[in-house]
């Protein structure tokens, strides 16, 4: 009996018989990825959408045969040679590991506060995207839904991930292998908040296996009727501050709440005209001022602008998970 191999052809992911690989076998997106503000698509086609598990599903623009290799590795940039290119210096000074067990007792105490809401300033482009959005809503009122309560074939598994699609009530039986987590793209890096298996290869990191066994998702989970979803952040720092950028698209400003204290920042945004949901709490690695923060919505983003207490590099922007303790490392001198 012939093993079944796994396709590693973008969008497809499925195993197959080579045996039984024929012409049109395999369904796939020949074109690379492409993020741009919320929007997520492939290159090769015209679909797009906000949210990064509806982009998994998006269904291969083209049919072919399957194949069982491996995308090569990116190429790392040429460095050039130390004896021939005189590099600026900057030296960084990491605090003392006493000092980061200090910040941490200190900061424990903070975890408890209450929270409370930032100061919001709204973009002229969101405002603009809202009133276009309006008047989009107001021409769809007379168009009738489709009936939610029926699944229907070829349904895609919404949680992260998991790639299988509903072929009927045995399908509701079936172990689902998921990322319960967020994705992130930092600095160059994907990967998954809820195991942070990090690769710089895109396709590579589209091949992970979901590390939560749970059951198959064939609708989205609403609340008052709005659906939830997980949304693409990152993050980036300066001497004195930290901004995270949640890529929701026409956040209402009138429906979101975003709440810090000084180590806890708590989000609830509704975006794609009210329809979706971002819902999630950042456990800050170090002490922000929360009177000197914050947030921005844009037409296609929320920026969170978050003033450091201490004027120094934050080596991640969360606490661990482990019982959400901030993890202390020794820093090497190189």
């Amino acid at each position: 009996m012939a093993e079944d191999l796994l396709c590693y052809n973008k969008g497809c992911g499925k195993k197959f018989d080579k045996r039984m690989n024929e012409t049109d076998s395999c369904q796939y997106h020949p074109g690379g990825p492409i993020f741009h503000d919320a929007l997520k698509g492939w290159s090769c086609c015209k679909k797009r959408s906000t949210d990064f598990t509806e982009f998994l599903n998006i269904p291969g623009c083209t049919k072919g045969k399957h194949s069982n290799e491996k995308p090569p590795e990116p190429v790392a940039p040429h460095k050039p040679d130390k004896n021939t290119v005189k590099e600026e210096v900057v030296v960084v000074k990491a605090p003392l590991v006493e000092d980061i067990k200090a910040r941490q007792t200190k900061s424990d105490k903070f975890a408890s506060d209450k929270l409370k809401p930032i100061k919001i300033t709204v973009a002229n482009s969101l405002k603009t995207a809202l009133d276009k959005l309006s008047l989009e809503s107001n021409n769809d009122n007379n168009i009738e839904g489709n009936d939610e309560s029926v699944i229907e074939i070829g349904t895609s598994c919404k949680n992260n991930a998991c790639g299988a699609t509903y072929e009927g009530e045995a399908s509701n039986e079936q172990t689902c292998t998921s990322h319960p987590g967020q994705p992130v793209f930092h600095e160059g890096m994907k990967y998954w908040t809820c195991c942070q298996r990090k690769t710089s290869d895109f396709d590579n990191f589209l091949a992970q296996e979901g590390c939560n066994l749970t059951k198959h998702v064939w609708r989205k989970q609403k609340v008052d009727g709005e659906e939830l979803k997980s949304c693409r952040f990152d993050w980036h720092q300066t001497s004195s501050n930290v901004c995270l950028s949640i890529f929701a698209k026409t956040v209402s400003p009138e429906k979101s709440t975003i709440e810090i204290n000084k180590v806890t920042c708590k989000l609830h945004l509704v975006f794609d005209g009210g329809k979706s949901v971002f819902d999630k709490t950042f456990h800050f690695s170090d002490i922000i001022i929360p009177e000197k923060s914050e947030a921005k919505m844009m037409g296609t983003k929320v920026e969170v602008n978050l003033r450091k207490q201490d004027c120094f590099s934050w080596p991640l922007l969360e606490r661990s998970s482990d019982n959400n303790k901030l993890t202390i490392r020794q820093l090497g001198d190189n």
